[in-house]
C-alpha cells in the first residue's frame, strides 16, 4: 500500500512538474516550504551584489527562483513580521504591532490553517522564544516545535534562541515521520544572523572582522542542509520553497545599530525567493515592489485554491504583470512603546520611499541607496502624493496588552486588573531619529555592568527612566540590573513599573511572579504566574513549580514540572526542575538520574550549558560523597557561568568539607577576580564565616571600588527585554 502511494505521489509531482516547466501553471497538493532567516539585509546577499560573504547555498537555491529585487517588510520586528507573513494583512489589520504585549488572534485565518483545511499536514520550528506558541503564530500547525529555553536568569527576551542547526534537525524528523506522499507544509525559522553575532567555528574566524557577515554564513549553511535534505526525499523538485527574511537590520548606517527603532532602508528591505514546482521562471528577477505579504497569495494561487477574502498582499507571480505603481507599507510602533518617542510609518515604490515622522523624510533610493539625502524640503511630487496616501489609510492603534475579552476576563478573576497604556494615544512625541543617542546611554549601562560597576549602571539607569518616565526599555534594564545587584524588592518596583505601560504582558507578569518569589512575597507571586499562566506565556508552569517549591508543597512542584515538560519535552529546565524536587524529598539518586538525562539531553543536541545544571549536579553529588566527580561539577558551572556566585560559593565549601582548607582562598580570590562586585566579596565573606575563618570573613568585607575593564559591548537588543523567570537556585547554607 505504501509502495502504491508513493508512486501516486510522483506521478502527481511529475505532472505539476511538467505543467510548470510549459509555464507557471498551478500544483494542487505541492509541497510547500517556507524558510525565514531572521534580521537578515537583503544587501548582505551575493544575490543583491554583496560580496563581503559567501553563501553557496542560497546561490543555488536562487539560481532554481523568481528573485524579487525590492521586498519590503511592514515591520522590523520579528513577531509583527511573521504576523503579516502567516496572515497577508498588514500589522494594523492582524492587530499585532510590537513584540511584546501583542498576541495574533485566533480568530485569524493564517497559512497555516487555510493549508490544514486543505488536507496538508502542518509542522513548523522555530529559534526564538518570540516566536512560541504564546504568539499565537502557531495557530494551525499540527507540529509546532518551539521548546526554547533561557541559558541564563535575567536573560532578555531577544537573546533567547536556540542555533538554527539544532531547529532543521527537529523540522527534518517531523518531516521524517510524515506519511508517504501527504501534502506537506513545513516553516523553518532560523534566528541567524539575529544579535548577538556569534557565529560558529568555521565562520567566527572567516568572518572574524565582521561577525553579522558570519552568521548569515552560519545560516546559509543551515538552508543548505535543510535543501539537501528535501532533495534527498525527492521533496525539493516538485515543492514551492520560499525563502525571506522578517527585516533587516540597522548595522550603524543611521545611528542605529539593531532594528526596530527605525524605517529606513536598511531595516526593511528584505531578500525574497520563490521556488516553484519543477523551477519554473527560474532566475527570473522582478523589480516591482513586493511585500511580506504577499507570501500568503502566492502560495493559494500556486496550489489553485482562492485566498481568503481581505488579504492586503497580492500573489507575487501577478507582479510583473501589475500597472499600476505601488507602493509597500510599513510601520514601527517600537519608539512608542519602548521608548516614549513617536511611532513612524512608511512608504516605499520602486524609486522612492517617503516616512512619516514628526519631521517627514523622502528618498531616492534607487540614486541614493544609503539614504543620505532628505529630499523632503523640496516638496518634490512623490513627498506630496506619498504623504497623502498614507494619510488616507485607516491605521487604528491597538495598544500593547490583553485584548481578547476571555483572557482579559481571566486576569480580572486572578486580581490582575491592568490599565490602559500611558504611551497609546500620546500626541507630539519625539521623533526616534533626533533621540537616537539615548540608546548610547543604555549601552553604556552595559558597558558598566560587563564591567561590573552595578552601582554606577543603576544610577545612570534610575537617571534614564526619571528623565524618560515612558521609556519601557530602560525599566526593564533596571530591573535586570537591580536583581543582578541582589536589591530584589527595588527590582520589583522597576519592573512594575515597565507593567504599567504595557499592561497585561504575559512576559512582564512572568518577570514580576519570579522576582516576587525571590523578594518572598509568594501569595504575589502565585498570581501573577497563574495570570501569566492564562495570558499564554511559556515558562509560567515552570515559575509555579518554582513558587511551589518555595512554599514546601512538594506535590504541586512536582506536578507543575510535569506539566511544563509534557508542553515542551526537548527542554531541560523542566528535568532540573524535576530534580529539585527529588532533593527536596531526599531522593539524591533519583535527582541524579535527572541532572544526568538533561546533561546527555543537552549534548547529544549540541546544546549550549543551561546554568544552574551542573551547579546542581554538583550539590547532589557533594551530598552523596562523590567529591571528586561535585568537584568538576562546580568547576564546570563557574567556567561557563562564571557570575553564578552560588557555584563559587558551594565549590569553597566542598573543599573545606574534604579538609582541602588551602584551596578555599585561592577560589574565593578567583571568584572576586572574575566577578569583582560587592555581592561577590559578601559571599566570600560568608564561605569563610561557616568555616570559621573570622580573619578571612574580615578581609572580604573590605569592598575595594572596581577597576574599569576594557571593551564597550553594544547594548544589544532590538527586541523587547524581559526578566525570565526561572532563578537560581541555593546550594549552600547562608
Amino acid at each position: 500500500m505504501r509502495s502504491i502511494r508513493v508512486a501516486i505521489f510522483v506521478l502527481i509531482a511529475a505532472v505539476s512538474v511538467a505543467a510548470c516547466r510549459r509555464g507557471v501553471g498551478v500544483s494542487p497538493g505541492a509541497p510547500v516550504f517556507l524558510i525565514s532567516v531572521d534580521t537578515l539585509r537583503a544587501d548582505h546577499l551575493p544575490v543583491y551584489g554583496y560580496k563581503g560573504v559567501e553563501t553557496s547555498n542560497l546561490d543555488r537555491l536562487a539560481k532554481d527562483a523568481i528573485i524579487f529585487d525590492n521586498a519590503v517588510s511592514h515591520v522590523p520586528l520579528t513577531l509583527p513580521s511573521h504576523a503579516s507573513l502567516f496572515t497577508g494583512l498588514l500589522p494594523f489589520q492582524h492587530g499585532v504591532r510590537d513584540n511584546l504585549g501583542y498576541r495574533l488572534g485566533k480568530s485569524q485565518e493564517t497559512l497555516a490553517t487555510f493549508l490544514k483545511k486543505n488536507g496538508y499536514a502542518t509542522g513548523a520550528a522555530v529559534s526564538a522564544v518570540v516566536l512560541d506558541h504564546g504568539s499565537g503564530i502557531s495557530e494551525g500547525f499540527d507540529y509546532y516545535e518551539d521548546s526554547v529555553e533561557s541559558r541564563q536568569t535575567a536573560e532578555a527576551i531577544g537573546r533567547v534562541q536556540r542555533p538554527g542547526d539544532q531547529t532543521e534537525k527537529l523540522l527534518e524528523g517531523w518531516i521524517e515521520k510524515q506519511t508517504a506522499g501527504a501534502r506537506l507544509f513545513a516553516f523553518l525559522h532560523i534566528y541567524e544572523p539575529h544579535a548577538p553575532y556569534e557565529p560558529p567555528e568555521p565562520f567566527r574566524t572567516r568572518y572574524a572582522t565582521h561577525p553579522y557577515d558570519g552568521e548569515i554564513a552560519t545560516a546559509d549553511a543551515i538552508v543548505g542542509r535543510f535543501l539537501d535534505f528535501l532533495k534527498k526525499k525527492n521533496l525539493y523538485d516538485p515543492a514551492v520553497v520560499i525563502f525571506l527574511s522578517d527585516h533587516g537590520e540597522g548595522l550603524g548606517d543611521h545611528g542605529e545599530d539593531e532594528h526596530g527603532l527605525l524605517l529606513y532602508r536598511e531595516s526593511i528591505w528584505v531578500p525574497l525567493f520563490v521556488k516553484l514546482p519543477g523551477a519554473a521562471l527560474a532566475g527570473k528577477r522582478v523589480a516591482r515592489p513586493a511585500e511580506i505579504a504577499d507570501v500568503f497569495p502566492t502560495v493559494a494561487a500556486v496550489l489553485g485554491r482562492p485566498s481568503p477574502p481581505g488579504l492586503a498582499g497580492l500573489s507575487l507571480l501577478t507582479l510583473s504583470r501589475t500597472a499600476e505603481n505601488r507602493r509597500v507599507y510599513s510601520e514601527t510602533l517600537y519608539p512608542r512603546f519602548h521608548f516614549g518617542w513617536s511611532d513612524l510609518a512608511a512608504l516605499t515604490d520602486d524609486r522612492y520611499q517617503y516616512i512619516e515622522a514628526p519631521r517627514p523624510e523622502l528618498y531616492d533610493w534607487k540614486d541614493d541607496p544609503g539614504e543620505k539625502k532628505d529630499l523632503a524640503s523640496g516638496l518634490p511630487p512623490p513627498f506630496r502624493t506619498m504623504r497623502v496616501e498614507l494619510s488616507k489609510i485607516e491605521r487604528p492603534m491597538q495598544a500593547p496588552g490583553a485584548e481578547d475579552p476571555e483572557t482579559v476576563k481571566k486576569l480580572a478573576s486572578l486580581g490582575y486588573i491592568g490599565v490602559a497604556a500611558p504611551a497609546a494615544n500620546r500626541k507630539d512625541l519625539p521623533d526616534p531619529k533626533d533621540r537616537i543617542a539615548t540608546i548610547d546611554r543604555l549601552k553604556d549601562s552595559a558597558r558598566l555592568v560587563s564591567q561590573h560597576r552595578d552601582d554606577e549602571a543603576i544610577a545612570l539607569l534610575e537617571t534614564l527612566t526619571r528623565e524618560n518616565p515612558l521609556m519601557l526599555d530602560g525599566w526593564e534594564t533596571l530591573a535586570r540590573v537591580l536583581r543582578r545587584a541582589g536589591r530584589t524588592k527595588e527590582a520589583v518596583a522597576a519592573l512594575e513599573q515597565a507593567d504599567r505601560l504595557t499592561p497585561g504582558t504575559p512576559q512582564l507578569m512572568l518577570g514580576l511572579a519570579g522576582l516576587n518569589r525571590e523578594a518572598g512575597n509568594l501569595a504575589k507571586a502565585q498570581s501573577l504566574a497563574e495570570a501569566a499562566l492564562a495570558a499564554g506565556a511559556q515558562g509560567a508552569e515552570e515559575e509555579l513549580a518554582l513558587i511551589a517549591l518555595a512554599r514546601g508543597d512538594l506535590d504541586t512542584a512536582r506536578s507543575r514540572a510535569q506539566a511544563a515538560l509534557a508542553a515542551r519535552k526537548t527542554s531541560r529546565s523542566p528535568l532540573l526542575l524535576l530534580a529539585r524536587v527529588e532533593i527536596a524529598q531526599g531522593h539524591l539518586r533519583a535527582a541524579l538520574e535527572l541532572l544526568d538525562s538533561a546533561r546527555e539531553m543537552g549534548r547529544q543536541a549540541g546544546q549550549p550549558a543551561l546554568e544552574t545544571l551542573e551547579a546542581t549536579r554538583g550539590d547532589v553529588l557533594a551530598r552523596l560523597e562523590r567529591t571528586p566527580e561535585a568537584v568538576e561539577a562546580f568547576q564546570a558551572e563557574t567556567r561557563d557561568f562564571p557570575e553564578n556566585l552560588d557555584a563559587w560559593s558551594r565549590l569553597a565549601l566542598v573543599y573545606a568539607s574534604a579538609g582541602r582548607t588551602d584551596q578555599v582562598q585561592p577560589v574565593l580570590s578567583e571568584m572576586t577576580r572574575r566577578v569583582p562586585t560587592r555581592a561577590a566579596y559578601d559571599a566570600a565573606a560568608k564561605v569563610c564565616d561557616i568555616i570559621g575563618d573570622r580573619e578571612g570573613a574580615r578581609r572580604w568585607r573590605t569592598y575595594p571600588k572596581p577597576a574599569a575593564a576594557s571593551g564597550a559591548p553594544s547594548f544589544q537588543d532590538g527586541l523587547s527585554i524581559q526578566i525570565i523567570s526561572l532563578a537560581r537556585s541555593k546550594f549552600f547554607p547562608f
